[in-house]
């Protein structure tokens, strides 16, 4: 296997890019770097990029994780958008994975789809499942071998998955929402929801909620026969995935959030936030709603009033994802980057300028912020301080998704993260620990094997 190393010259692209003063910095990029100076540099640069107003190191996370009674399985899997179906973004059991190895996280295998880009993975059941074009594909978690594909119902743009407690849900851009046998792709059910769906759908226990335009929509997971259908009063445009909540459910579209009964979609609340150009699907943790936008805006889950809204961090504001009682998120022109934000009162935390301006949204994992770069790589930051720990590309030179609704997965001490290269192929990449065989022996044995071993 190839074992992938920090990559920086990305980050020296971003730089010119924005015309960012490098001086002496971009020479020595230039030369090649011995394992001491590279070091160094990845300090200095850490330094450069990462602002911030935080040192300390909260690896136990005093904000409310959302880990309720909607947690797929009971086991730790990538089941949707977001993690868990509050879309926090934040696997809070990565324990493999750390702040002091993952800039040795090492190629393992790739799955591919073909020519189209591909879609967020989702993992569980020990598979891994990704969207390209009108297909959804299946590959075994362990080593990327093919399990199956089919055709969404439509085969029109299918969308990322979610892994329900009873089927894979697949929506596609022909507004047709299925139910498949996670483990053979057999087909259990296929119901036209009219309009087109173009982002992911939740899933909580029983329901999967999608939206096709016009209308939040909920169905039963087991027979398809819908729950409600909610359609806007003023009619925006809802495109976006819905988040759950205990007994709620929310849902951007157009300039506002909708805040709805789980159980009959009646509205409870709708709030405005003036002019949007791209506003991201809500994450709700400790009875806050984050949504990104033009500014990124936090509301109260139970009434939808605002707490407080952040316009230092440019525009096209990614979802937020919640940890630790931060909230963290990609941005664009005029302010790019990767931010932190205080989750209670708004406060700037630090913001780090590598990654350029990704659309995709962040992924947190024990301390570790896993944010797809707009070049194309995966970069690795401190949670808590914004540092830099390294980066990881694709072995064959294929880029990163970074556009809207992509996100890398992790979960088990593995990486996965999907491909969008123009003139393809694209697939799913696993990334993790590098082995090491260790002989051992005994006073009793000269015997001796092998095994894999995580460092």
């Amino acid at each position: 296997m190839r074992q992938l190393t920090c990559n920086l010259h990305p980050v020296l692209l971003v730089l010119i890019s924005k015309n960012i003063p490098t001086g002496g910095l971009m020479k020595s990029m230039l030369q090649p770097l011995p394992i001491s100076a590279l070091a160094i540099f990845l300090l200095i640069a850490s330094s450069v990029f990462g602002q911030s107003t935080s040192q300390s190191d909260d690896a136990r996370d005093d904000f409310a994780q959302t880990h309720n009674k909607f947690d797929p399985h009971g086991s730790i899997e990538w089941t949707q958008y977001g993690f868990l179906p509050t879309h926090t973004s934040f696997n809070h059991r990565e324990t493999t994975l750390t702040r002091a190895n993952v800039a040795s996280l090492t190629f393992q295998w790739a799955g591919e789809v073909g020519m189209s880009s591909a879609s967020a993975p989702v993992v569980g059941q020990g598979i891994v499942y990704v969207a390209a074009d009108g297909m959804i594909f299946a590959f075994r978690a362990s080593d990327g071998t093919p399990l199956w594909s089919h055709f969404s119902c439509s085969g029109v743009d299918t969308v990322q998955a979610a892994l329900g407690p009873h089927a894979l849900l697949v929506g596609d851009g022909g507004g047709d929402l299925a139910a498949y046998d996670p483990v053979t792709g057999d087909q259990i059910w296929c119901r036209d929801e009219s309009g087109s769906i173009t982002s992911a759908p939740a899933v909580d226990e029983k329901t999967v909620y999608i939206t096709n335009g016009s209308d939040v929509v909920a169905v039963d997971q087991v027979t398809g026969i819908g729950r409600w259908r909610f359609t806007p009063s003023d009619f925006s445009p809802v495109t976006n995935t819905p988040a759950v909540f205990h007994d709620m459910v929310f849902v951007t579209g157009g300039n506002s959030v909708f805040a709805l009964d789980r159980m009959t979609g009646h509205e409870l609340w709708h709030t405005a936030l003036g002019l949007q150009s791209n506003i991201s699907a809500p994450s709700v943790a400790a009875n806050t709603v984050y949504v990104g936008g033009t500014a990124l805006y936090a509301l109260r889950a139970s009434d939808g009033h605002l707490r407080w809204s952040q316009s230092m961090a440019g525009v096209s504001i990614t979802m937020p994802a919640i940890a630790h009682n931060r909230v963290f998120v990609n941005s664009q022109d005029p302010q790019f980057g990767l931010w932190a934000f205080e989750a209670n009162t708004g406060a700037f935390l630090w913001r780090n300028a590598m990654p350029g301006e990704p659309e995709s949204t962040v992924t947190v994992a024990n301390g570790v912020i896993f944010d797809i770069a707009e070049f194309g790589e995966l970069m690795m930051f401190n949670s808590a301080t914004g540092a830099f720990l390294g980066s990881i590309v694709d072995p064959n030179g294929h880029p990163f998704n970074s556009l809207f609704r992509s996100q890398p997965a992790v979960v088990n001490g593995v990486v996965y993260i999907p491909t969008f290269d123009r003139f393809g192929p694209n697939g799913v990449d696993a990334f993790k620990l590098p082995c090491r065989e260790r002989e051992h022996g005994t006073d009793t044995s000269n015997s001796r094997f092998t095994e894999c071993e995580i460092r």
